[in-house]
């Protein structure tokens, strides 16, 4: 019988492919054929997700012994895309997602492949031929389940940032990514362990979660299944986070979805529970949508704190109250979200009493390309109002990295950016009571906090010891295509009040 050794010893050329060959082996591909013009990055990389799943799936289940794998889909469906072509391929493509796509509940081990194919649409019927041409050419030939794990998930993560102009384009939905390398700082200050569950309630692309699972891959031993779980309105993000997870977890095809497509806004419900059967979040990192037009779902949350607030408010709350007592949380707020009136005010003051909201990172400027808006992470831990009265906030630490002045694509953010933050936090260390004032981080006492919980605004908008920068330094095609954003979601807005008036 074959063990776990010889089928790594048998491993092929495949086992000593890199991220970055593969990342450029399907970048060639795409640039190189000039028939795929009319297809998006983000349209490629989904058959990407696709192909990749039904050929390691394909290929488990050709094992012998106790590392056969029954398949996922149909018996025979690789082989038979490999044979086909033109029409025929069409249909076989398209009948094959239809059947993965819809949700099965007698068959739960389908139930990551109808996340996967959900709407899923099939590659253009008239550019069949090199959906032929990858199938045969890049995919078939080899052994993908031979290449190393850490390096086809990278490859597809790299895959999914050369997809940012698409996924920026998404706006709608208010999509964008998050630099990996802040979020793996996040992971590392949450001092997140393989005894957490993690939580992302918009989970975009998924790389939170991946970051999280690092972490507490780093401590050593197996991480559970169960450890990370996620969810997002948007059913592409869905499919990019339930492959890009997949791929750099290790997560088995037919475990527990790790992602489910959901509006988390939309129900009361424990958040964790809508995610993973009865297992409490112990972290949460969300980096919600910032648009402030878009108008949630809130009629069943007669829990919340404020109503008509913005998209981020709303977010902010949510996680807030439907956390578990001692969870702790990383959210990516806008500035808005720290200084507005009206009910984004009685979010914060009600933040502040029944949580113990630690720390506040003000992010560079102009960080999340295209958006020039300024952002921030919120770091709290979920607990409860005091029975005196007194707010469950004793101090506050704000550090402040706004004139670093990095964007995702000409000076991207690196973890060195941010050591000096992780060394000020302490994570996993005495807390609060081991750290240290500097230029850039300031101390907010008790006392401080009194006098923003019982001032009229209840401002954050609070500052460091550095002085603060202007924005003459952001990239003025940031700037212009802010303001394009602006008046774009000005006119929808406008659309809407004529709407109503007619």
């Amino acid at each position: 019988m074959a063990t776990e050794r010889d089928n790594i010893v048998s491993r092929g050329p495949e086992g000593h492919w890199t991220a970055d060959g593969i990342f450029r082996r399907w970048q060639r591909f795409f640039e190189q054929k000039p028939s795929l013009k009319g297809l998006t990055r983000l349209e490629f990389t989904e058959h990407i997700a696709y192909l990749l799943f039904l050929k390691l799936d394909h290929e488990r289940a050709q094992r012998t012994g106790m590392f056969a794998s029954p398949p996922i889909a149909p018996a025979g469906s690789w082989p038979s895309l490999v044979l086909a072509g033109g029409e025929d391929l069409h249909r076989a493509l398209t009948g094959l997602m239809a059947e993965l796509g819809k949700p099965n509940p007698q068959d739960p081990r389908r139930a990551i492949a109808s996340v996967l194919f959900h709407d899923s649409r099939p590659w253009p019927a008239d550019k069949m031929a090199d959906l032929g041409r990858l199938i045969v050419e890049e995919f078939d030939p080899y052994r993908w389940s031979d290449v190393r794990r850490d390096e086809l998930g990278s490859a597809f993560s790299l895959l999914i940032a050369d997809c940012r102009d698409d996924i920026r384009a998404k706006r709608e939905t208010g999509q964008f990514l998050t630099p990996p390398h802040l979020l793996t700082v996040i992971a590392k200050a949450l001092a997140i362990t393989p005894q957490d569950r993690v939580v992302d309630a918009a989970v975009g692309v998924g790389t939170s979660l991946i970051a999280a699972h690092r972490e507490m891959a780093a401590h050593g031993g197996r991480v559970d299944a169960a450890a990370i779980a996620g969810a997002d309105i948007d059913v592409q993000m869905c499919r990019l986070a339930t492959m890009n997870v997949l791929l750099n977890t290790g997560r088995q095809f037919h475990d527990v979805p790790p992602i489910l497509r959901a509006d988390s806004l939309d129900t009361k419900e424990r958040l964790v529970r809508r995610y993973e059967r009865d297992v409490a979040a112990t972290v949460v990192i969300c980096n919600p949508p910032f648009k402030s037009n878009v108008e949630a779902n809130t009629e069943r949350r007669d829990d919340f704190w404020a109503q008509n607030a913005t998209l981020p408010a709303n977010f902010l709350q949510h996680l807030a109250i439907t956390l578990p007592q001692g969870a702790r949380a990383a959210v990516f707020m806008p500035d808005g979200v720290l200084f507005h009136r009206g009910s984004a005010a009685t979010i914060r003051r009600a933040l502040l009493r029944n949580c113990d909201v630690h720390t506040l990172l003000r992010l560079p400027t102009g960080m999340f390309h295209d958006t020039g808006s300024k952002s921030n992470v919120l770091f709290f831990t979920k607990s409860v109002l005091r029975p005196n009265g007194d707010p469950a906030t004793d101090e506050l630490w704000v550090y402040d990295a706004r004139d670093l002045h990095h964007t995702d694509t000409a000076n991207p953010l690196t973890e060195e950016d941010f050591a000096e933050f992780l060394e000020a936090y302490r994570p996993g260390e005495e807390g609060l009571a081991g750290r240290t004032e500097s230029s850039r981080f300031k101390r907010y006492d008790r006392d401080d906090v009194r006098k923003i919980l019982n001032s009229s605004g209840t401002s954050l908008d609070l500052k460091a010891h550095i002085v603060d920068t202007h924005d003459e330094f952001v990239d003025p095609r940031e700037i212009a295509q802010s303001i394009v954003d602006h008046l774009g979601d000005a006119q929808r807005s406008f659309q809407v009040v004529l709407d109503s008036l007619s």
